[in-house]
């Protein structure tokens, strides 16, 4: 059962982290998912992974408590590699998930899960390509 929520929480939060980049990346294609972890003291969340099939695309997505552990754009990434990739080059101006989901409509409830309360210290293998 807690590897399903788990599972859950992850895959919800690739498909946040996916229309992000859907809306503020120049030729995107895929997102792959290599590791996530929680954070120390129960601050959140970090989804680690790249962008169409290229590793040199490599991205930390970050949940926390205070954004109800939902991914809505707190990103790092490299500037030289995937920041060349942006629309827009000041992040006040990038598309958040929320704002995504609300102007198209899209089920809310799609994109948010609660994360698991426990969470083991398995590193994830790529959950999908």
């Amino acid at each position: 059962m807690h590897k399903h929520k788990k599972d859950k929480y992850i895959e919800t939060q690739k498909a946040r982290i996916d229309l992000y980049f859907k809306y503020n990346l120049k030729n995107y294609k895929s997102i792959q998912i290599t590791k996530a972890e929680k954070l120390p003291m129960g601050a959140g969340y970090s989804i680690y992974g790249h962008i169409n099939n290229d590793k040199r695309y490599y991205f930390n997505a970050s949940t926390s408590s205070t954004g109800s552990y939902q991914f809505n754009g707190h990103i790092g990434f490299s500037p030289k590699t995937l920041g060349k990739l942006f629309y827009h080059s000041d992040p006040k101006d990038e598309l958040k998930p929320n704002e995504i989901i609300k102007c198209k409509h899209l089920n809310k409830e799609n994109y948010e899960a609660d994360p698991p309360i426990f969470w083991g210290f398995e590193s994830l293998k790529e959950l999908t390509k």
